[in-house]
């Protein structure tokens, strides 16, 4: 189930993110709009995905975790093709908007990390990891720069649409949407557990703690979407080539594979508020020196690095809320997280773009970013205080 999991996830967010910022320049000029307009692509993804994130939990319940997999899939491909077949704007927002943005949410994300905690109780962060390793989103952009100098835009997205069907469809075919033994895999004392097992929406949003350890992860989920989304464009700013650009943009996401292992591991050695707490404290540090506009390798490694830690906030994060409010309560307190996500990420990406419309850079931004990070730092060791939340009745944490 792990490998089903992780090629899902990487599936589905390793090419909308990853081929995004490579087809922006693409987009302008096939569909007659300028840069902010082409942008509007990734907040939609994330308007489409948030929406329908806090509800994933009550869907889950009810319905076969393969149909929701399925059904996430078969948007993916379908927005692919979608791209492929119209020149119309109103369109590419259809795709991003209603195709892509739902199929983040039940193939991308939750669905995939749902599996996970099922099948997985001992070293659980580390397993999430493993599944979160950014393996297809490091490809496609070195594949997509090579691509477009021989083939049209249409072809391209027509191509990624049959690619994900064909490595992503038959797996999802074969999910099995709970471990055999399910009650012995993951046990939990029954009086740590309310009627159904779970915190409900209002009771997750009436902790402090659930906020702290949620807002410590956006940033670091603001900051992967900001530089998937906007790196070529940024890297072009600094005076790069955009095969440069391309080539660090898979150097980021390559790292973020040893990022996505390396925190989930170390969340369950210090916990998910504490790694939150770490990430953020490098990342402000990172960004910062990236404010320096450095030569082109100082550059990579920093992007990389950023990278690296973001990949590693998932895992943290899903081993933070699992730790703190229980398994059963994973996929709604995730859901959350994206739908309160979403106005910090949307805000990056279109903010950035209209900061350099306006400068001509994106100074103004990487400050705004770093200063969510210092934030970052004081949420995640807030998160990390206090014993687990026994259930809720229990009082406020």
């Amino acid at each position: 189930m792990g490998v089903i999991a992780g090629v899902s996830h990487n599936v589905v967010i390793g090419t909308v993110m990853g081929s995004f910022g490579l087809m922006l320049a693409s987009v302008e000029q096939r569909l007659g709009v300028n840069a902010e307009e082409a942008a509007v692509g990734i907040p939609l993804v994330l308007v489409g995905s948030s929406i329908l994130a806090p509800f994933v939990g009550v869907l889950i319940a009810r319905f076969s975790l393969r149909l929701l997999l399925l059904l996430g899939g078969l948007l993916t491909v379908g927005g692919y093709f979608v791209l492929a077949t119209t020149n119309s704007y109103a369109f590419y927002l259809i795709a991003y908007g209603l195709c892509f943005g739902p199929a983040m949410t039940l193939a991308g994300s939750i669905g995939p990390a749902t599996l996970v905690t099922r099948w997985f109780h001992s070293n659980r962060g580390l397993a999430l990891g493993i599944v979160h390793l950014p393996i297809v989103i490091a490809i496609v952009p070195w594949a997509l720069d090579r691509a477009l100098g021989s083939y049209a835009p249409t072809t391209i997205y027509a191509a990624i649409g049959t690619i994900s069907a064909i490595l992503m469809l038959p797996l999802i075919m074969l999910t099995v949407d709970h471990p055999p033994s399910a009650e012995t895999v993951a046990p939990e004392p029954e009086d740590k557990r309310t009627a159904d097992g779970s915190f409900s929406i209002g009771q997750l949003l009436a902790r402090p703690r659930f906020w702290a350890l949620c807002l410590a992860a956006i940033a670091s989920m603001t900051s992967s979407v900001l530089l998937g989304s906007l790196l070529v464009p940024m890297g072009l700013s600094w005076g790069f080539s955009r095969p440069d650009a391309a080539l660090m943009q898979s150097i980021m996401s390559l790292v973020g594979i040893a990022g996505s292992v390396l925190f989930g591991w170390g969340a369950g050695k210090l916990g998910g508020g504490r790694s939150l707490a770490l990430i953020g404290f490098n990342c402000a540090i990172l960004w910062l020196v990236l404010l320096q506009h450095p030569p082109f390798v100082v550059t990579t490694i920093i992007v990389g690095l950023i990278g690296m830690h973001g990949a590693g906030a998932v895992p943290t994060l899903g081993r933070g809320l699992s730790d703190t409010f229980g398994q059963a309560s994973y996929s709604r307190g995730f859901g959350l997280n994206t739908l309160i996500g979403l106005p910090f990420i949307a805000l990056a990406v279109v903010g950035s773009a209209r900061v350099f419309t306006t400068t001509g850079s994106y100074d103004i931004a990487i400050v705004a970013i770093a200063a969510f990070f210092v934030i970052a730092v004081l949420l995640g060791l807030y998160g990390a205080t206090g014993p687990k939340v026994e259930g809720p009745a229990a009082a406020t944490a």
